[in-house]
């Protein structure tokens, strides 16, 4: 793990030291706070009988706009355009292509079924928001070395509500299910989320190296080309 670690510290630096690079990887954190608008069973506030609840879905789904915002911001001041991605590059929707469970709710469904659904999404919102917290708890770091200030005040402000988030997540999958329940839902949140992170960031290292080759240091392409191949055949052997 320590080798990964410092493999990530230096990735985030490389992207974070070239703003074309740091632009399209804010670009995919914003698509990702974006794609609740996109699909129509993302926070089902209305099938949530707890009122408190569903307040803490309501902002939750609040501080993703607010997030969309930030992003957009720091990448103007990057000097670049926010750019519309198509789903097969936003993260969520990678996740939601390995899971087994889903969350969508029908109106017609009982109430353990209703409260399944949301259960399921909330397992899928703590595991992504975990997986998300620790990108920018790596991309915070080399933000804080960069020359403009903005980036790294918006990462570190989202990176607040997405730890709020991972911890609310957490506790509602464990309040709306029995306990045995709750656990083997996160598992299997779990692992449609470990494929999927694999899957999704040797896609995205490899587009990137394709596509802004002269942007990342010489020295690093080929390396980097190794760990995306690496990702993908543990994606393949897993």
């Amino acid at each position: 793990m320590f080798l990964i670690d410092r493999i990530k510290h230096q990735l985030h630096q490389d992207i974070v030291a070239d703003p074309v690079l740091h632009a399209r990887v804010l670009n995919l954190y914003l698509c990702g706070e974006a794609y609740p608008h996109a699909v129509n069973d993302y926070f089902p506030v209305a099938a949530v009988r707890d009122p408190d609840l569903a307040e803490a879905m309501r902002q939750h789904q609040a501080d993703e706009d607010k997030h969309i915002a930030l992003y957009a911001k720091a990448i103007q001041k990057l000097g670049e355009p926010v750019q519309q991605l198509p789903p097969e590059h936003i993260f969520n929707h990678v996740i939601r292509q390995h899971s087994a469970e889903t969350w969508h709710v029908e109106p017609e469904m009982a109430d353990d079924q209703r409260t399944r659904r949301v259960a399921s999404f909330l397992a899928h919102a703590h595991i992504l928001e975990k997986r998300v917290a620790r990108s920018l708890e790596y991309h915070l770091e080399a933000c804080n070395r960069a020359a403009d200030p903005y980036p790294a005040k918006a990462v570190a402000a989202v990176l607040g509500d997405e730890q709020r988030h991972v911890s609310y997540t957490h506790d509602a999958v464990f309040h709306l299910l029995p306990r045995a329940e709750a656990a083997a839902l996160l598992r299997s949140h779990e692992r449609a989320e470990a494929r999927a992170n694999l899957d999704f960031s040797s896609n995205q290292l490899r587009r990137l190296l394709r596509e802004e080759t002269q942007h990342w240091p010489t020295a690093r392409r080929g390396f980097y080309r190794a760990c995306a191949a690496v990702m993908r055949g543990v994606l393949h052997c897993a």
